[in-house]
């Protein structure tokens, strides 16, 4: 029998799976949902299971505020945004996760646009910059490494538009995004590398598992379980036959690769050397030798 995912918290919160994109986010999230799975069966890729989809999206804004966010402009929908986070986790019993690509950031009235009040922990998925610079760029569907790199360099970079089912996210430039979330103090923050998510997957979901939920006791089972469903073969194949919705183009496979240090294949010294220079200080920080 799958652990419950509703535990004995006594209050609704938010627990935040944050990542710059194309950094493991949607690999955690699958692990979770065929963790809590209440069968032994692989988890639909497209059913949110114990996540509950993207934190950004229209639906989730126009559900709880009764408004449509299409009708607002960026900062008018941004300014509203922690009040449809504060009434969801009122409405909730039970924690809840959500996937988050924005970055963290103080709105004009001071507040967080990720409420501490509304929230229980953040688990912050971050990867190697030159392997997310490649991964974006198959993933925006072009083999443009030089775009790709400029991309992860944007202070102003934003994802989503008023045409999309999400709502236009900030992104800034991969150090800032990382800054804003592992440097906050006001929400508890585990930080997993994707890194150590390929080289022990059962260990880093019991962690984050236990980090998430500390009142749980760890069934190994489920996490081996969790693990060979959502193993990259598993994901593509499932997408080869049912699609998956988060794709931004069926031409283009969202379940690539996942491999770690494909980069030397696909980026330039110059290009390398681009993003090492612009973000030298948080790879090192966070173990990643190619920046020395």
């Amino acid at each position: 029998m799958a652990p419950s995912a509703e535990t004995s918290h006594t209050g609704g919160r938010i627990d935040w799976l944050a990542s710059y994109p194309k950094s493991g986010n949607t690999w955690l999230r699958l692990l979770l949902a065929n963790y809590f799975s209440e069968t032994d069966d692989p988890h639909d890729i497209n059913a949110p299971g114990v996540t509950r989809g993207v934190a950004r999206s229209r639906w989730l804004f126009d559900n709880f505020l009764g408004l449509s966010s299409s009708d607002l402009l960026p900062h008018e929908a941004l300014a509203l945004q922690p009040h449809a986070y504060e009434i969801m986790a009122r409405r909730n019993s039970a924690p809840v996760w959500l996937k988050v690509h924005d970055r963290q950031q103080r709105l004009d009235d001071g507040g967080w646009l990720f409420p501490p009040a509304a929230s229980g922990v953040v688990v912050y998925i971050i990867r190697n910059p030159l392997d997310v610079a490649v991964s974006n760029a198959f993933h925006d569907g072009h083999v443009d490494m030089d775009r790709a790199v400029a991309k992860l360099c944007d202070p102003a970079m934003t994802i989503g538009a008023r045409t999309s089912s999400q709502i236009p996210q900030l992104l800034g430039d991969w150090s800032a995004h990382v800054s804003s979330w592992v440097d906050q103090s006001d929400i508890p923050v585990l930080v997993v590398r994707y890194e150590d998510m390929l080289a022990d997957t059962a260990d880093t979901l019991a962690r984050v598992i236990t980090f998430a939920r500390p009142e749980s006791v760890i069934d190994r089972h489920r996490i081996d379980q969790a693990v060979r469903h959502s193993r990259i073969e598993v994901l593509q194949s499932a997408e080869h036959d049912r699609g998956f919705r988060e794709a931004p183009r069926r031409t283009t496979p969202f379940f690539r690769s996942g491999r770690a240090g494909d980069w030397p294949a696909h980026l330039s010294p110059a290009q390398a050397d681009r993003i090492r220079s612009a973000h030298r200080g948080v790879m090192l920080r966070f173990g990643y030798a190619e920046a020395d």
